[in-house]
């Protein structure tokens, strides 16, 4: 039986790292993939719709030319993950028939994510999938995406696939038992925390960068990662999914740390908006206008703008900056870059005067702004 914060949950996005499906001796824990799998045929019996997240593909790759680090360099790192995808999936798609639930692979990079067309084109496939009983299992590009092997990691995309899919429920499970208040390997005292209500910035303290050899991602990318979901209204948990079953860790309030949604779940417009989208420039504003769009729910009008950065079109995403350069949201602008330089700090009447013609009164409207 779940737990009660989440016993209701419908869609499920589980994320699972290198570290469980890869012993320290580099060789694939077919019994870890099995019980997680196990686990995840249990709650689709029981109505819910559930996504994976699997990272591991350079780890079985690094297997296949015995290297026992990860390798420095881009190439042998896109080498790994070209040979170990399709030893990741092999074990996974025997582990699923067991069960005689299909899987389908699923391979992104940001650009599948930032491009509108394509986001919601990978929406609709991921919603076929899932209605046609299949898993989909999704993982970075490692072959081709230069940027998210250096840069990326499993913890971001999970949380953006759990945005993608309004998930009710975002579960990514490592190899401890969740968030502590210092690290457990390191100090023997380390409190265990069970509930985060906010994430605030004394949470984020608690968090070590640290990651271990096959892996990308420590507790501090898991910590941003739980910021996103539960800021887009979403229950998400960190969890041991080395040592627990997946099932034992969603049951048992003992195991893991759950992190407490927003209150209002976010459309998924203005999901990707806040969390996804590429910004094209920024817009600098006074802090009358700050407090009129974080405050009182206001759309941006010229007459708050400092300063335009970027080059941009109509339509474009971009950040909207206080002046002390800090991003308090996000929005789609109605004017180009060259129009909102003529426009900034100008009243509403002037904007017809200023670039010929006046299309809207705001250079962002509030249905297209996000706060942050």
């Amino acid at each position: 039986m779940l737990r009660q914060e989440i016993a209701h949950s419908e869609t499920i996005v589980v994320k699972v790292g290198s570290r469980i499906l890869t012993s320290q001796e580099d060789v694939p824990q077919s019994g870890r993939m099995r019980s997680l799998v196990d686990s995840l045929a249990t709650l689709m019996r029981s109505g819910k719709r559930v996504l994976l997240v699997s990272s591991g593909a350079i780890a079985h790759g690094m297997r296949a030319f015995r290297l026992k680090k990860r390798p420095s360099t881009i190439p042998v790192q896109q080498a790994c993950a070209s040979i170990g995808q399709i030893r990741l999936m092999n074990a996974y798609d025997a582990c699923f028939t067991r069960h005689r639930i299909p899987i389908g692979q699923v391979l992104l990079t940001w650009d599948d994510l930032r491009d509108k067309e394509r986001y919601l084109n990978l929406r609709n496939t991921l919603f076929t999938l899932i209605d046609c009983g299949a898993v989909p299992i999704i993982n970075e590009n490692d072959s081709v995406g230069v940027e998210e092997i250096r840069f990326g990691e499993n913890d971001t995309l999970a949380a953006q696939i759990s945005l993608l899919v309004q998930a009710d429920l975002f579960v990514n499970l490592t190899d401890i038992n969740g968030l502590y208040d210092a690290d457990p390997s390191m100090n023997p005292n380390a409190r265990h925390i069970p509930l985060v209500e906010n994430i605030t910035a004394a949470v984020h303290g608690f968090a070590s960068g640290k990651a271990g050899a096959m892996s990308v991602g420590g507790m501090a990318t898991k910590l941003r990662a739980a910021e996103i979901v539960t800021k887009a209204g979403i229950i998400a948990l960190i969890g041991d999914g080395y040592h627990r079953t997946l099932l034992e860790t969603l049951s048992d309030p003992r195991f893991g740390t759950l992190f407490l949604p927003n209150a209002k779940k976010m459309s998924s417009r203005h999901r990707w908006i806040a969390f996804t989208g590429q910004p094209g420039g920024a817009l600098v504003i006074d802090d009358g206008a700050a407090r009129a769009i974080v405050k009182d729910g206001k759309s941006l009008l010229p007459a708050g703008v400092r300063k335009v950065s970027g080059s941009f079109d109509v339509g474009a995403m971009v950040d909207i900056q206080n002046e002390r350069k800090q991003t308090v949201a996000r929005g789609l602008v109605n004017y180009s870059s060259e129009e909102a330089q003529k426009i900034a700090g100008c009243k509403t009447v002037d904007i017809a005067q200023r670039i010929g013609q006046k299309t809207f009164d705001e250079i962002v409207h509030r249905d297209n702004l996000v706060v942050l």
